[in-house]
């Protein structure tokens, strides 16, 4: 089987192949999204599937790695031409990023980048497009912020955007490159630019533009033109059509990566989906490893299942499950179970007498905005502990949530109420050692993140702990009997243990 980089380097052509290698790649390079058994439902016409090799028979050039693996599985000949395209890059220079990376950080006062972390820095400079998987505390800002320097400083790059997913991580991540610089007793020459819905207008003329997808996406092909590289901080949002939207627009950029630490499952569709845009991973380090080496908090998850309803109540969920597959409407049945959880007010005041007993600060996580869950966790603790409780959601100010994230470092006795989707990822808090889970989810995705939040090191923190609670409905027999907030309970269970987590779990009847 042979391919070859088209003229625009976008995709693979195959070139050469027998009917049989070109059958199974056709069937390799289809996938079928998530839930598509759920999605079909209400799209019959659409059978879940997105192709990854189209009529012409081109494959996007980020699949590379997945073609390599393909033939190796199929112990099919492979032969791509004009293979240093995808290999080379002819900037790269691995000594001389040795060399530069010693000189930079030579005048830091205990401050000088871990070797992994100087390997990752090198991946995406020989690769170019490509992406890596970093676990949280693994230090990817300080990553990304090397690369940048590094090429900025050598002249092969004037511009890079540096895209994230949420307003917190704007400011932050500026703060911390020009916090590196500090640390090193160097003066930034650089300029940058914030983008997200409130931010002030500055100047245009910059080095690097910090924003969130959903404010860059707006700006027209024109904006990104004179950018020479981008960053997709937390990759696994770039199956977001805005991020893959800035992806595409960034049409001169030499340098597209993307660092999270938490890239979807191999062979899954959204991971040929991140692959097509900004390459294969070729860096990898997980949480365990890091912990492991010292170089991360150990957490430990500890799972309390509640059982608190009335036999009665749990006959009639029992009773909506154990139906027919047509009958059933899964989300709504998993929505009046959340509902039923949120409105228990033995469960409400067991969850905040459990966080009101913690020593130490504390994160609560909770889902639910609509119906005041978090709100209301966040009253009663106010009313009822003696600490200090600050309550963080999507229209907290951002200049309030700095407010908070400071207090929480320089205080002790500091309990936060947030919303999964503004601390789940990318915030960092070195002084935390309570996480509250209040509310289902199975996402790996989110509860990777969460677990992430308090594994910075910090001196006199041993370990973090995550209290993640969980409500058993079970009646009856059978599948049925086990309600779907217990089924995501053992999903997040089946994380924690295949990460590598140490996990406990308690019941307790209320």
């Amino acid at each position: 089987m042979k391919l070859r980089v088209t003229a625009d380097k976008k995709f693979l052509q195959v070139v050469d192949s027998t009917q049989l290698e070109l059958e199974q790649l056709n069937y390799s390079f289809t996938k079928r999204v998530d839930n598509w058994f759920i999605i079909k439902k209400k799209i019959p016409h659409w059978d879940g599937e997105v192709k990854f090799i189209d009529k012409y028979n081109r494959i996007p050039i980020g699949l590379w790695q997945e073609i390599k693996k393909f033939a190796d599985k199929y112990s099919f000949p492979l032969e791509i031409e004009e293979a240093n395209e995808l290999f080379n890059n002819k900037d790269y220079n691995g000594q001389d990023f040795d060399d530069w990376v010693e000189d930079y950080f030579k005048d830091a006062e205990d401050f000088y980048p871990r070797d992994y972390q100087t390997e990752a820095s090198k991946r995406v400079l020989k690769y170019s497009y490509c992406t890596e998987e970093i676990s949280t505390s693994g230090g990817k800002t300080l990553i990304a912020f090397m690369i940048f320097k590094y090429l900025l400083d050598k002249g092969i790059i004037k511009r890079m955007i540096y895209v994230v997913p949420n307003i917190n991580l704007v400011t932050q991540t500026e703060e911390k490159f020009y916090e590196y610089e500090d640390r090193c007793n160097k003066k930034s020459k650089w300029k940058s630019k914030c983008v997200f819905a409130a931010a002030k207008k500055t100047e245009e003329d910059v080095n690097i533009v910090f924003g969130t997808f959903q404010s860059l996406a707006k700006n027209d092909l024109s904006y990104f033109q004179n950018f020479d590289a981008v960053c997709i901080d937390e990759t696994h949002h770039a199956r977001a059509n805005s991020i893959k939207s800035i992806i595409v627009k960034c049409h001169n950029a030499k340098y597209k990566f993307g660092l999270t630490g938490t890239l979807p499952k191999e062979g899954s569709c959204d991971s040929f989906m991140i692959q097509s845009y900004l390459g294969p991973k070729v860096y990898e380090l997980l949480s365990a490893d890091l912990i492991a080496a010292g170089n991360a908090t150990p957490v430990y998850v500890i799972g309390i299942e509640l059982d608190y309803l009335n036999p009665e109540l749990k006959k009639k969920l029992y009773d909506l499950r154990n139906v027919s597959a047509n009958e059933k409407d899964g989300a709504k049945l998993l929505s009046l179970e959340k509902d039923t959880a949120r409105d228990d007010r033995k469960r409400f005041k067991y969850v905040c007498e459990t966080i009101n007993k913690n020593t130490k600060n504390s994160l609560v996580l909770f889902s639910d905005i609509k119906n005041s869950y978090g709100r209301n966790i966040y009253d009663w603790l106010r009313e009822n502990s003696d600490k200090n409780v600050y309550y963080i959601d999507g229209g907290t100010k951002v200049e309030n949530r700095d407010y908070f994230k400071k207090q929480m470092e320089e205080q002790e006795n500091v309990i936060i109420v947030a919303s999964v989707g503004t601390f789940s990822e990318g915030i960092s808090i070195n002084n935390l050692h309570n996480i509250f889970i209040t509310e289902s989810n199975k996402s790996e995705y989110i509860v990777r993140q969460i677990l992430g939040r308090g594994m910075r090191l910090m001196e006199g923190k041993e370990k973090i702990q995550v209290i993640d609670f969980s409500d058993n409905y079970e009646y009856g027999s059978g599948f049925q009997k086990k309600n779907y907030l217990m089924r995501h309970s053992e999903e997040r269970e089946r994380i924690y243990k295949d990460k590598r987590f140490p996990f406990k779990r308690f019941k307790v009847k209320l």
